[in-house]
């Protein structure tokens, strides 16, 4: 019995106990009974989001009088409703009170605050409080700040609130304020600096009574519901205002001339989506302006010199207007004080302007500027970000980007006319390994990727798609730890994907297709969960993702071997926790002895006991919490949710809504990790940024009301291959308007998509495919920023809109598999359109032609169309980018033979013209495209003739099925110059010669079928893949035959041995994890040594040292105890 009191407590006190909570500073002035006011008020709600620590720790009282003077809840602490009767309003001491960013469900906004008297500070923020402001608030005659923002709250504001004698802050952003604001005369004498009223629908003129607030220096009127334009003159009054928010409402244009009456001293105007189209002169007198962002408008023609001459001009956003030119010298912008200049989505033409000498990050992305990349920029040394991307840019990258500091993060230099290789010298300064992003896609350089790019230690997105690069991936690029996104699709690259980029952790998108690559893909959670299309257009390349499977032989002992090796050397994280635990307990078995005994030694090293006092309130509420955690799931599963690393920098109201979504669902397969893994969070703001699910994670009903609508700063949201059965898609998906990537395959929708989704102009990637999806799609013509669309395999119909193919960035488009009607329309030949399937749809009348209009295309694919009209393959020669045609299924008519005009093609690496009705012989002159073609399919025609001599040195062809045709003669010995050929099939002709032995020079060759032929002789007997039937061989089976097909397996397999080895503990990581817990063993035994507080002499024993105070023990201790349901039930368990 005497052992199990030993273990058991300090087994317990390794759950429940951590340095953290015995020293609670707020709660040292704190008299008992207001210590039990505050657990009751704790108690009032489900508090499972924070512990007791990180509750008492925003608690603070007076140190003479014991009352509680702060309390400021964290972050998601509560959840439930809060009542008139709450021991909340019992505190009447109180000067600072936070509960901002918990979830008062369905709570009024109750007239107890108002007995809070002595408030200097209420934050209420973002808590879901309903129904009106209560009049009350103005008995708080001592308040100087008051946040309200981010509620539900409907009704007026109270005048009396407005004219409170102290309050200088109030912020009612973003609630349902329908009403007009009521303000009696004597508001003039409000103190009121700075007033947020953004996103409230307010009816009737507000504006006459806000100018009434003469010390207002902060006014935020974003996106209100004002039905007339603001007049900037009404503004006149408040000589003091420094800050001026009018974004989104629409602007009297003849208040924003240069004689507009406007406030002279301010220093930031927001003017963003103000419906303005021209220039406001009015700035020009501003001359303490620091901020001007006048983005999202019309304004048209040049931007003003003057602008720059603004002394204190730091930050200037210009997007999305219609400018064409800078007024005035180069050198004037140069020489300016700005920090921030944004003037993307523009129309500006000519060279790229000098920016200036201080600046930190410039953007001129989406607008016409033509020539090189300004040398001026190398000069730059606090860049941080340079973006010039689509624009009409040439010549090669400047070298002495290299002079660029540490801070230059990144640049984004994609879709222009740039050319020449990137010089190695780019990566090998100091500067470059600080680099977060490099964006070089859809230019024209060539060459190789240098190895050097390993360096980039911080680098998280590499794009380099849509060049001309060659040359192998290089292997430095598994050195990478931190990248996250990997593009090199559209390029020329060959050999095979690098292995270790499989180890890369952190690595959520890679796209190689449409290059020369071979091999097998390497299998891992970073490549096994990638869409198919990342890998396409790569003849040679098989394996998960793809479809398919490899026929490559078992690997060579030799592997083996070295994969074990690789294996002996990863430590086994199960053992390093098996071996901490052994470790803790030893520690905290010696450390009991060592205190229970005290023998002189010891109290030589650590000094006489000196009566350290735990304390008492912090030490029983912390281990109450602890208690509560270890029998409480909900509470269990809200630490695991602070665990997961990608939380870290999340908001605990976003953590709560991530939750609340995986509950809205059965997840029964796929745990919390795996959930939270696929979450990001915006650094700064806290808010969720991406959110991926995990395939197979949900199963339920997608609803309207779904928490998943309330992450509103979504930018990349994945639910693919999920099962929300019988789900239309919801319209609020338009509420998440800042969405730049949405995947929603392989989830079971049905229904039309919500006209709302045209809301979503952001979006870059859009994927509805393998759903349910009925009616048409109009709506995407209007998502004017697609670059991918999948609508494939659903049951949309109609015509394709005229204006889809045109899109200005769509460079992918998958309508395949639909019940598509009409033909179509290409209005723009400059279409950046790269991949299009159109495949088993009924489209009616000529198709062809207006596709040939699409010059871009690397990859087309309209197999199944049932096209019956002669297709003259003439059409694609103005495609002279083509990698990958596929026409198969296409029943051509029986008259047609392949014309030769498609040797013309000299960049094709896949054709398919299979299941057709093709007749004469297969042309000679596809020699020609050797140095390209690597898979030919011509299956299932009617051609005629002996196979031609198509192989010579060098060629690439990987793949050649001519089967189901009526081919005669014997098979091409020039085959054997393909030396890199993989599947041969000729099945189902009228061959007529020896077996072909000679085959076997083929050291690629590991599939090949001749089936239904008139073959003869001996056969060869050491493919992957046999198929000999049907022809007229003769003899015994050979024994080698017998042997590979008969032969059991002498090893066991090797999936088998990694089960195994699973299951093995690694003794180095034994010994790595007992270390740091023998350790922490003796660290804890020492310091509850130390503190010695009642609990633990009754366990230990006395000795002759001072206890902690009984009396406040006992009161902190003792009065909770009965709160674990039964005192003896307790001790039993113990």
């Amino acid at each position: 019995m005497s052992g199990l009191n030993l273990h058991f407590p300090f087994l317990s006190l390794f759950v429940i106990f951590t340095p953290s909570f015995t020293l609670v500073a707020g709660l040292s002035g704190c008299g008992p009974h207001h210590i039990q006011a505050l657990v009751q008020f704790k108690n009032e709600f489900d508090s499972s989001g924070c512990n007791q620590t990180d509750y008492f720790n925003g608690v603070m009282c007076d140190n003479i009088t014991g009352e509680v003077t702060k309390l400021q809840l964290p972050s998601g602490c509560f959840t439930g409703v809060l009542k008139t009767n709450s021991s909340l309003f019992g505190f009447n001491h109180l000067r600072y009170l936070n509960l901002s960013y918990n979830k008062f469900t369905s709570s009024s906004l109750s007239s107890g605050f108002g007995s809070l008297n002595k408030l200097e500070v209420l934050s209420l923020s973002s808590n879901g409080f309903i129904g009106q402001v209560p009049s009350s608030l103005s008995n708080l005659s001592r308040l100087t700040e008051l946040y309200l923002d981010h509620n539900e709250l409907t009704g007026a504001i109270p005048s009396s609130l407005l004219t409170m004698p102290f309050l200088s802050y109030l912020n009612l952003d973003e609630n349902h304020l329908t009403y007009p604001v009521e303000v009696r005369s004597s508001s003039t004498s409000s103190r009121l600096e700075t007033l947020h009223l953004r996103k409230n629908p307010f009816e009737g003129k507000i504006l006459d009574l806000i100018s009434n607030f003469t010390t207002l220096k902060y006014l935020g009127l974003s996106f209100q519901n004002i039905s007339y334009p603001i007049n900037l003159n009404f503004f006149s009054s408040l000589k003091s205002l420094l800050r001026l928010d009018l974004s989104g409402n629409s602007v009297l244009e003849t208040s924003i001339s240069s004689d507009s009456d406007v406030p002279r001293n301010i220093e930031k105007l927001l003017l963003s989506s103000c419906d303005i189209s021209k220039f406001p002169n009015f700035v020009r007198s501003l001359d303490k302006l620091e901020h001007i962002d006048i983005s999202n408008n019309k304004i048209k023609g040049k931007v003003p010199e003057w602008l720059w001459n603004l002394p204190h001009l730091i930050r200037a956003n210009l997007v999305n207007n219609a400018f064409t030119h800078l007024e005035g010298s180069n050198d004037v912008l140069m020489n300016s004080s700005l920090r921030i200049l944004d003037l993307a989505l523009n129309h500006f033409e000519g060279p790229v302007p000098t920016p200036p000498l201080s600046i930190n990050l410039f953007s001129a992305w989406n607008n016409s500027f033509t020539g090189n990349i300004p040398l001026s920029v190398c000069n730059r040394s606090s860049l941080v970000i340079l973006d010039l991307s689509y624009n009409n840019l040439s010549g090669p990258i400047p070298r002495c980007l290299s002079n660029l500091k540490d801070s230059f993060v990144v640049v984004n230099l994609r879709k222009n006319n740039l050319e020449g290789s990137i010089p190695d010298m780019l990566y090998n300064g100091k500067v470059l390994t600080s680099y977060a992003t490099i964006d070089f896609s859809g230019n024209r350089f060539e060459g190789q990727i240098p190895k050097s790019i390993g360096l980039l230690k911080a680098l998280i997105a590499l794009n380099l798609s849509n060049n001309g690069f060659t040359g192998h991936i290089p292997l430095s690029l598994e050195n990478v730890t931190e990248l996250e996104s990997l593009d090199l699709s559209g390029n020329k690259l060959s050999g095979s994907i690098p292995k270790g980029l499989a180890r890369l952790s952190f690595l959520a998108y890679i796209s190689v297709a449409h290059n020369q690559l071979i091999g097998e893909i390497p299998q891992g959670p970073q490549f096994s969960g990638q869409a198919e299309s990342s890998f396409e257009g790569n003849a040679g390349l098989c394996g998960l993702p793809l479809q398919g499977t490899c026929f490559a032989p078992p690997p060579t002992q030799q592997f083996e071997e070295e994969d074990e090796e690789e294996e002996e050397g990863v430590l086994n994280w199960k053992a390093v926790v098996t071996g901490y635990g052994l470790g803790l307990l030893f520690g905290l078995v010696i450390g009991h002895v060592i205190a229970s005994y005290r023998p002189k030694w010891f109290v030589k090293i650590v000094g006489p006991d000196k009566h350290k006092e735990a304390d008492p309130a912090s030490l029983f509420d912390s281990l109450d919490s602890r208690w509560d955690s270890s029998s409480n799931k909900n509470n269990v599963e809200s630490h695991i949710f602070t665990l997961v690393v990608g939380l870290s920098g999340c908001h605990p109201d976003q953590i709560q809504a991530l939750k609340q979504f995986k509950n809205e669902f059965d997840s029964r397969n796929c745990n919390q990790t795996d959930y939270l893994n696929g979450v990001q969070c915006d650094n700064a703001t806290g808010a969720v940024t991406e959110l991926q699910l995990p395939s197979g994670c949900l199963t339920g009903v997608l609803k309207p009301n779904s928490s998943l609508f309330h992450l509103r700063h979504l930018r990349h949201l994945n639910l693919s291959h999920n099962n929300f059965t019988s789900s239309s898609l919801p319209s609020e998906f338009s509420n998440l308007s800042r969405l730049e990537v949405l995947s929603l395959s392989s989830n079971s929708f049905i229904g039309q998509v919500p006209s709302l989704f045209s809301k979503l102009t952001w979006l870059n990637q859009l994927d509805l495919s393998h759903n349910q999806l009925t009616g048409s799609f109009q709506l995407v013509q209007n998502l004017t920023k697609l670059s991918i669309l999948d609508l494939s395999y659903n049951h949309f119909s109609g015509a394709i809109p005229s204006s889809l193919l045109s899109l200005p960035f769509l460079t992918r488009l998958d309508l395949s598999e639909n019940y598509l009607t009409g033909s179509i329309e290409v209005l723009n030949s400059s279409s950046s359109l790269r991949h299009l399937s159109l495949s088993h749809n009924h489209f009616e009348g000529q198709i062809l032609e207006p596709i040939s209009n699409l010059i871009t295309l690397k990859f087309l694919d309209i197999s199944f169309l049932n096209i019956s009209y002669p297709i003259d393959i003439k059409i694609f020669s103005s495609l002279k980018s083509l990698l990958k045609l596929v026409l198969s299924g296409n029943s051509i008519s029986s008259t047609r033979s392949i014309p030769p005009s498609i040797c013309n093609q000299s960049t094709l690496a896949l054709l398919d013209l299979s299941y057709n009705n093709f007749s004469g012989s297969i042309p000679r002159c596809l020699s020609n495209l050797q140095n390209s073609l690597i898979v030919v399919n011509l299956r299932k025609n009617n051609l005629e003739g002996s196979l031609p001599d198509n192989c010579h040195d060098g060629a690439l062809l990987r793949t050649l099925d001519v089967g189901f045709n009526k081919l005669t003669g014997k098979l091409p010995r020039s085959l054997l110059n393909c030396s890199s050929l993989k599947f041969l099939s000729v099945d189902n002709n009228n061959i007529k010669d020896t077996f072909p032995f000679w085959l076997k020079g083929l050291p690629n060759l590991q599939a090949f079928t001749l089936r239904s032929n008139r073959f003869y002789g001996k056969v060869l007997t050491s493919y992957a893949t046999i198929d000999f039937s049907g022809n007229r061989l003769e003899g015994q089976i050979p024994e080698s035959i017998e042997q590979s097909c008969f032969t059991p397996p002498t090893r066991q397999p090797k999936e088998e041995d990694e089960e195994e080895e699973e299951g093995v503990l690694n003794w180095k990581a034994v010994v790595i994890g007992y270390g740091p817990g023998l350790l922490f063993g003796l660290l804890l035994a020492h310091v509850i040594a130390s503190y010695r507080p009642k609990w633990f002499v009754k366990i230990v024993g006395p000795d002759k040292h001072k206890e902690a105070d009984p009396v406040t023990l006992f009161m902190s201790m003792d009065s909770r105890w009965d709160s674990f349901n039964n005192k003896k039930s307790v001790e039993s368990n113990m």
